[in-house]
């Protein structure tokens, strides 16, 4: 049995993309991001000490959205990586980040890249 804790669609407005006009005018990114635990690792009591840090979590993310990047790849396996460190006894992490209204040719909700793993790599 496990327990996951979700920062589910999280705006910024990031400037990532290949063309210099994304890098220089950013655009809007949304992000979803979860982290699966063993249920030994719940939270018994009502004390937050115990319990996974939910702002650890999104500072991450934020952190790694300021570097601007070609792709959404590069992105999300540096968060990837980052959680993982974090939360060392994690065991499922999950990263999916939209570029809403990516520049394809026609009109396109959003482009999307999901990367979850049970490990580090």
């Amino acid at each position: 049995m496990s327990y996951e804790i979700k920062l589910e669609e999280i705006e910024f407005h990031a400037f990532h993309g290949v063309y210099d006009y994304e890098q220089q005018a950013g655009n809007t990114f949304v992000l979803d991001l979860s982290v699966r635990f063993s249920l030994s690792r719940l939270p018994l009591h009502d004390n937050i000490e115990e319990a996974p840090d939910y702002q650890m979590l999104y500072h991450i993310a934020a952190e790694e959205m300021k570097v601007s990047s070609k792709l959404l790849e590069t992105v999300a396996l540096s968060i990837h990586k980052k959680v993982w460190k974090a939360f060392p006894d994690a065991s499922h992490v999950r990263v999916s980040i939209k570029k809403l209204n990516p520049p394809i040719g026609n009109p396109c909700k959003a482009s999307a890249v999901v990367l979850e793993s049970d490990e580090s790599f």
